[in-house]
């Protein structure tokens, strides 16, 4: 595995500029990720990114299976062989972008099952539990609390426990693969904090290591979220 950092290039700011108006679309984004991996026919995705825009213009962190290699003059890519050593007890900044769902029956009656949000999930059951809007908590706690119930399931089956938390940026994505009609529409949220590995096995293979289970299509079996193929799913961990 490689964990990398992608920038742009500022010596190639034409090309650099046509390609962030394409990324909008990331559709382009996912594309242009793709195009870093070695030349296969045969591969399926094997990698998740993370997109940072905290400085002028974004840049990427991305792990995959393999090294990126074919660089375009706009990009600039530093890679590193990604084998990290964690320990039962071990505490550790995060940092994650994810597509949180939650699963649900639509009724009784059958199987049919129904993704919703967890942001928009949980506003519902305040706006259940107390019709007057004047009586529910602010967004900034909905997000939270939505966010802390969605990791702590999640920490439960990685290794790993939450102790503190910040849920920002809840995201609509509405973006179309150009020779397809149909938009695909999905919503992410950020999180950052700490944690304590409970188990470091399970947390290695969970989000970094694992291979396919029999019913996935790629690759890759780690992450935390869906739409792992758009910037969700990787969690980044600096011990403390």
């Amino acid at each position: 595995m490689y964990l990398s950092k992608i920038t742009y290039s500022p010596d190639h700011r034409a090309a650099m500029v046509k390609q962030l108006t394409q990324n909008r679309n990331l559709f382009h984004e996912h594309k242009m990720i793709w195009n870093l991996m070695p030349k296969d026919a045969q591969a399926k995705r094997d990698f998740l990114y993370l997109r940072d825009d905290s400085n002028t213009f974004p840049f990427y962190y991305l792990l995959s299976k393999r090294q990126p290699g074919d660089v375009p003059e706009y990009l600039q890519v530093q890679s590193k062989e990604f084998s990290p050593k964690l320990n039962a007890g071990d505490r550790c900044h995060f940092t994650l972008r994810a597509n949180a769902v939650v699963t649900r029956k639509t009724n009784s009656n059958n199987n049919k099952r129904l993704r919703r949000d967890i942001i928009e999930s949980k506003a519902d059951q305040y706006k259940q539990q107390f019709p007057n809007p004047a009586d529910r908590p602010s967004s900034a706690i909905i997000h939270n609390e939505a966010g802390q119930e969605w990791l702590q399931k999640r920490g439960e089956t990685c290794g790993f426990k939450v102790s503190e938390l910040l849920v920002s940026n809840h995201q609509f994505h509405d973006t179309k693969k150009p020779s397809d009609k149909n938009s695909r529409h999905f919503t992410s949220l950020d999180f950052q904090g700490r944690l304590e590995i409970t188990d470091s096995d399970l947390f290695l293979k969970q989000l970094y290591f694992g291979e396919p289970s029999e019913n996935q299509s790629t690759e890759i079996n780690r992450g935390l979220g869906r739409s792992k193929a758009f910037g969700c799913g990787l969690m980044l961990i600096r011990k403390m």
